[in-house]
């Protein structure tokens, strides 16, 4: 059996009130259509203004373990979700993927976003990107799999926060860290 996400995290996640509107926002543009380039567009404006315009320093609940996750919003019935992710310095997730849709932006601090893909019988690094700036990205794949979009993210600068949206439960995202890396 694979393993997921959830494993590395021991706490119960902490759900975060006052920000119903941002999350009826958002299931207002996952809900006007099927999961395409166009609606990850959208999303991606979306949230990007969000962050410009409320900055995430509410939301300084580090460790100097692992990035700590603050959930927003979460819609029982179709799954999405939204997580404020508020980082310290040399915080990384695990190599791993996600659900059909995963968006990521990035609020203050600097990362780095590493991309990898299937090669073999492990994986290959595809792209690095050092971001340091507000900027958001995001990545579709298929429904009903928690295998799209393997990637690592780790915090560069002394802190830091982003915020991401799933179509579905993160944290059941395939772990891919024992995999050989080509």
């Amino acid at each position: 059996m694979n393993k997921i996400l959830q494993e590395d995290f021991d706490l119960a996640p902490c759900m975060v009130a006052g920000y119903e509107s941002f999350m009826n926002g958002l299931l207002n543009i996952v809900h006007s259509g099927p999961i395409c380039e166009s609606v990850g567009e959208q999303i991606k404006s979306y949230v990007l203004d969000f962050v410009q315009n409320h900055p995430l320093d509410s939301f300084d609940r580090f460790s100097d373990e692992t990035y700590t996750r603050n959930y927003i919003g979460r819609d029982t019935e179709s799954g999405w979700e939204a997580i404020v992710m508020s980082w310290k310095k040399g915080n990384r997730t695990a190599i791993h993927a996600h659900p059909q849709f995963a968006g990521y932006t990035f609020a203050d601090g600097e990362f780095l976003v590493e991309v990898f893909e299937p090669f073999r019988e492990g994986i290959r690094l595809v792209q690095e990107m050092i971001i340091s700036d507000i900027h958001g990205l995001y990545a579709i794949g298929e429904a009903g799999k928690f295998n799209n979009h393997i990637h690592r993210i780790t915090c560069l600068s002394d802190t830091a926060h982003s915020l991401h949206v799933y179509s579905d439960d993160a944290l059941k995202g395939e772990k891919l860290d024992g995999q050989m890396i080509y």
